[in-house]
């Protein structure tokens, strides 16, 4: 995450501006204390190694900042793991936050997290890495049909990034090129243009290993919206069909609209090696041994009545092979 922070110098009225950056890795942990005896438990003495570094947990009261994206809320309602007293036997739940320098550290194959000097093993660690790897890299026009990006400049969808000048691009999707390419953007542009607003923010949740049933309903919008202002078209390519991904237990681990109303949402189905819009043929899924990948990513750029807003979300399911089977986005783009 980059903010751009305005600061008066000396109490004059010149204005300057900084780009202040944080980088966060986030761990859920389920720790069971195994022992007949109760145990002292200590979120100090977890730490992140990568390579010759060591980290330790950010306070459990860190705020991840955000202006809007499912991952980040994901994150907010998750439980903070602390210091705690775990009876023998008791089993507790939750997240630690590790800050670290650089977001590149993600692919550092070298992680390891430890508990004092005892290292604690994750056989799904290099399988996350290889499912974020396929998922980070995907050119998902392939999937959804689109390039990545939409420009007032070139009056519609294009391949050609932000740059310098003009700065009126939204994402279509993200992918790691696409958020870099605004990264970019912001570290070009700041200096050449008058000071004003650039925030950037890109979170990627991976769960792994999860035998997945994947289905969806025209249960419809109607009754969900059916207090609002404005009534919804029973017409559209989704007809306000609802996906929803469920694991071997049958807890529901997410689900997602696919709105009929406009072109800010889609999905995108692997079926005989093409990838394929959702048709309401769609028959049930199942997807064992499958890795989920969430990506939320938002761009801001500009100044008051100039400001330029683009947000994504975006769900990908890959299968043991790592080849991704679904997947769908939703964007929205502003002008302020």
């Amino acid at each position: 995450m980059r903010d751009c922070c305005d600061i008066y110098q000396n109490l004059t009225t010149k204005l300057t501006f900084d780009q202040v950056e944080t980088n966060y890795v986030i761990y859920h942990l389920s720790i069971k204390n195994n022992d007949t005896n109760t145990h002292n438990f200590s979120i100090n003495k977890l730490q992140l190694h990568t390579g010759n570094q060591a980290h330790t947990p950010a306070n459990p009261g860190t705020i991840i900042k955000y202006f809007k994206g499912w991952v980040f809320t994901e994150i907010e309602n998750e439980n903070r793991l602390n210091d705690t007293l775990l009876l023998p036997h008791q089993t507790m739940e939750g997240i630690v936050i590790f800050q670290v320098d650089n977001y590149t550290t993600l692919f550092n194959r070298s992680f390891l997290l430890r508990y004092n000097a005892t290292p604690i093993p994750s056989t799904s660690f290099e399988k996350n890495l290889e499912a974020l790897t396929v998922a980070e890299q995907f050119d998902y026009s392939i999937a959804f049909g689109m390039p990545p990006y939409d420009s007032d400049k070139w009056r519609g969808y294009t391949y050609y990034p932000p740059e310098p000048g003009h700065s009126y691009v939204w994402a279509n999707w993200v992918n790691r090129t696409v958020f870099e390419s605004y990264k970019k953007h912001d570290e070009m542009s700041l200096p050449k243009e008058k000071p004003g607003t650039a925030e950037i923010a890109y979170a990627v949740k991976v769960i792994p290993e999860q035998d997945l049933t994947v289905f969806h309903t025209n249960h419809s919008g109607y009754e969900e919206y059916s207090s609002r202002s404005y009534q919804i078209e029973s017409e559209g390519k989704y007809k306000e069909t609802q996906l929803y991904v469920v694991d071997d237990t049958g807890e529901e681990l997410f689900n997602k609209s696919i709105d009929s109303r406009d072109d800010n949402t889609g999905f995108a189905i692997l079926n005989n090696q093409t990838y394929r819009p959702f048709s309401e043929n769609m028959p049930q899924m199942f997807i064992p041994q499958a890795t989920i990948v969430h990506f939320s990513f938002y761009s801001i750029y500009g100044w008051p009545m100039g400001m330029r807003f683009t947000i994504n979300n975006q769900d990908i399911i890959l299968d043991e092979q790592n080849t991704i089977r679904l997947a769908r986005y939703d964007n929205q783009k502003m002008v302020s």
